[in-house]
């Protein structure tokens, strides 16, 4: 009966950090998870897309991307970084100067609080030599 229990619960935790792929090419991988983000110093919580970056290769590469749909490309939602050989970044509900997170919605079980899709544009990936 325990063995079942940790067999659900160990499932259950795996569902639950599920990265889905959202780009790939042969140099780097992009993938996105959503998760609850808990402001507990001014009691709010949201829900975010974090995004986990990695490069598959050998080579440094600056990654420059924009947060959202082509329709909302402003500057302030642009992303760019250095990316190592074999280096992974992942966003986190910390704060971070790499903002690797986007904005899903609010924790609150109304309708009238649509959540976004997850959606980066203009992904482009410079090597460094």
């Amino acid at each position: 009966m325990l063995l079942l229990i940790f067999f659900l619960t160990l499932n259950f935790t795996n569902f639950d950090n599920q990265w889905e792929t959202y780009f790939e090419n042969k140099n780097i991988k992009i993938s996105y998870k959503d998760t609850l983000c808990d402001d507990i110093q001014n009691g709010f919580s949201f829900y975010y897309y974090l995004i986990k970056i990695e490069n598959k290769t050998d080579e440094t590469f600056v990654i420059n991307f924009f947060l959202g749909e082509e329709k909302d490309k402003k500057e302030e939602n642009k992303v760019a970084f250095v990316l190592n050989p074999y280096e992974i970044k992942s966003g986190s509900c910390k704060y971070n100067p790499t903002q690797l997170k986007l904005f899903k919605s609010e924790n609150k079980s109304n309708k009238s609080n649509p959540s976004k899709t997850f959606s980066l544009n203009n992904i482009s990936t410079i090597e460094v030599y």
